[in-house]
């Protein structure tokens, strides 16, 4: 029973890790697509909840 509990539990964190993962990504494309269309690091940055230094590294790349 305590087996299972633990693997129950590590396949919810798991999970969640996925889906956080899944959200940074999309975040990450969508700012480069907002790059792409001539938007500031400024509005991106608070369009996509990403760091002005996230942005700015995203648009160094």
């Amino acid at each position: 029973m305590l087996l299972e509990a633990r693997l129950l539990d590590e396949r919810r964190e798991a999970k969640a890790e996925g889906l956080a993962e899944g959200k940074a990504k999309e975040k990450t494309a969508t700012a480069k697509r907002l790059l792409s269309m001539g938007l500031s690091v400024e509005d991106i940055a608070k369009a996509t909840s990403l760091s002005i230094e996230q942005v700015e590294a995203i648009k160094a790349e």
